[in-house]
């Protein structure tokens, strides 16, 4: 399929025109629960590509980002030497816009304009058309169904991760007033043992209960660059992966081992009450081991 796709681009690419034929081939639009700052972080946001979107992108190559946007080299899934590109994406916030423009590879010289017009404190909607030079009208049809299905598709995976980072930004606000508990029972030792690993909350924080070398120990559900997900993320000889941007932390020191500067929150310690085998978690300890 996938070389099947490069040879109907290539055919595009190399059919010859006279002047400027980027045609319109289609428009999505949709109404989206986020502001506007959540969506221009998504928008230049290239680190997310090959994990939040997996099923689209396999890899990508940072050239040059900043506020303005990004220049990458990316690889669609499966990577192949036919679906290499080269984007670039750039953010113009007095328009309400950015524009993603494939500058080299598959489906060169196409052009993708997106606006986000708000419609209420935390709802926008955006409106995506699709340009593509030199274009066949006997493959419109194809390319803008194509083009419907991913965007759909890419923004339900980008709703997740828009939604669930405001939401723990809400959470860590609600956390800045609240009173700060000192210590709490989270149950039975046998009772939790056989339920690991589970989630809890204390002061106002989610962290998830695990036990690693025949220790219970908390880590945070928040990853430290943009509040990714850790609640379901697997541990592996003590090191677990964001599913968002595949930031890797070992736990036992909280650090980023993936190359990014940066490190997982404290969390409670977790003592075991002898007399009561009760397990319980205490605040303002730092859970590493080191």
């Amino acid at each position: 399929m996938a070389f099947a796709n490069f040879l109907v681009d290539l055919v595009r690419r190399i059919t010859p025109s006279f002047g400027n034929q980027l045609a319109h081939v289609t428009t999505y639009t949709r109404e989206l629960p986020i502001n506007l700052e959540r969506m221009y972080e998504n928008a230049i946001d290239w680190e997310h590509l090959p994990f939040l979107h997996s099923s689209t992108f396999s890899e990508i190559e940072v050239i040059e980002s900043g506020d303005w946007g990004w220049k990458a080299k990316a690889f669609l899934t499966p990577k192949s030497r036919f679906n290499s590109m080269t984007l670039e994406l750039r953010l113009d916030k007095s328009k309400n816009r950015w524009i993603t423009k494939t500058l080299a590879g598959f489906g060169k010289g196409t052009e993708i304009w997106t606006h986000a017009i708000p419609l209420g404190k935390n709802k926008i909607k955006v409106i995506v058309d699709f340009y593509v030079p030199k274009l066949p009208s006997a493959l419109k049809a194809k390319y803008a169904g194509q083009y419907s299905a991913l965007y759909a598709q890419l923004y339900d995976e980008d709703l997740w991760m828009m939604a669930g980072r405001q939401a723990q930004l809400n959470k860590l606000d609600q956390a800045k007033t609240s009173t700060s508990e000192l210590s709490k029972v989270l149950g039975k030792l046998g009772e939790i043992k056989e339920n690991l690993p589970l989630t809890f909350e204390f002061n106002h924080q989610s962290y998830r209960l695990i036990e690693m070398n025949d220790t219970l120990i908390a880590h945070t559900l928040s990853c430290p660059h943009m509040l990714g997900p850790l609640k379901d993320a697997n541990v592996k000889e003590g090191i677990l992966e964001c599913p968002w941007h595949g930031y890797q932390f070992d736990l036992k020191t909280r650090k980023c081992i993936s190359g990014q500067r940066c490190k997982l929150a404290p969390a409670p310690l977790i003592k075991i009450d002898t007399n009561q085998m009760e397990v319980v978690a205490l605040q303002g300890k730092d859970n590493s081991y080191n």
